[in-house]
């Protein structure tokens, strides 16, 4: 949940055997055979399957054997549930704790889910402006596009942000941030051109490499400018997009056909973002609209996995 992404102190706080280690796939496999819970067992095996492609099938038949025996699983989820909220709960630090929340939000649907990510934003309010907060936002974006009450919430810490340039980045209007970085470029290469001694050949190539430059920008910047203006119209065909489009209105076959399209040319990323709404789709009797993409959904990650399970 932290932001430290040091996978060697990690491994170190976690696990301090395994530092030492030559293979780690066979001395995690033999600590999880010590495992006597079956639940926790058989995720293990599963989880580990997925970085160990000689003993794939073995791990995940042995993980598939031991699910079976599991009693009441809802009743063991339910449990480990209860145990993330109360660890939530206790995090003092407000970026780690929002990554817990929009995290624990996977764990549940309905009210649940959006209990949390209210809570989210909520917390990611008291941040100050940085990169992490940036980082967040982005990060939520999607999550919250379904419920139109968080939007509005959502939507008022983006237009709150100080800087023009952290509030063009979270939106990603990327025309306007090149546009406005080429403002200063222009600025400061028209004080060069009055400095430079042009009788300077040196001086006269780079002038002329500035110019090229800035035409080659000016080209980026249209075609970024464009798409800012389809995003500002909520015109856009992104994968996102279309998504949240099906979510709102599942009558209109256009938005299930441009979806399978991609589909089609190419596999579709199971995304918490994705993952959310197909849980809301299901959850509110419509999933005989989706089933025609469930083949062109790849396998998701570990961080979906509790919206799929």
């Amino acid at each position: 949940m932290s932001k430290n992404l040091d996978i060697f102190k990690i491994n170190t706080n976690l696990l301090p055997e395994l530092v030492d280690q030559s293979d780690m796939r066979d001395f995690l496999c033999e600590k999880i055979q010590l495992m006597c819970d079956p639940y926790y067992k058989s995720r293990a095996l599963d989880q580990l399957a997925e970085f160990y492609d000689e003993k794939s099938f073995e791990l995940l038949n042995q993980s598939f054997l031991l699910a079976k025996k599991i009693q009441e699983p809802s009743l063991k989820f339910q449990k480990i549930v209860y145990e993330l909220v109360l660890t939530c709960n206790n995090i003092s630090d407000v970026y780690n704790r929002t990554i817990a929340l929009i995290r624990l939000s996977f764990y549940g649907s309905g009210e649940f889910r959006k209990k949390h990510l209210t809570t989210a934003i909520e917390t990611l309010k008291t941040m100050e402006e940085n990169k992490d907060k940036l980082k967040l936002i982005i990060q939520l974006k999607p999550l919250v596009s379904i419920y139109d009450d968080l939007q509005i919430k959502f939507n008022g810490i983006i237009i709150n942000l100080n800087s023009k340039m952290n509030y063009y980045f979270v939106n990603s209007y990327y025309g306007r941030i090149l546009f406005t970085e080429q403002f200063h470029v222009q600025s400061s290469h028209s004080s060069l051109d009055t400095n430079l001694n042009l009788e300077d050949e040196n001086a006269k190539t780079k002038v002329g490499n500035i110019r090229n430059y800035a035409e080659l920008r000016s080209l980026f910047s249209l075609f970024a400018q464009l798409k800012d203006t389809k995003l500002i119209m909520n015109k856009t065909d992104s994968i996102d997009q279309l998504w949240a489009n099906l979510f709102r209105d599942t009558d209109n076959q256009s938005n299930i056909e441009k979806i399978l399209n991609i589909g089609l040319l190419d596999e579709i990323f199971l995304t918490p973002h994705i993952g959310i709404i197909i849980d809301g789709l299901i959850e509110t009797g419509k999933e005989d609209v989706i089933v025609i993409l469930f083949p062109y959904i790849i396998k998701p990650s570990n961080e979906v996995l509790p919206i799929v399970q």
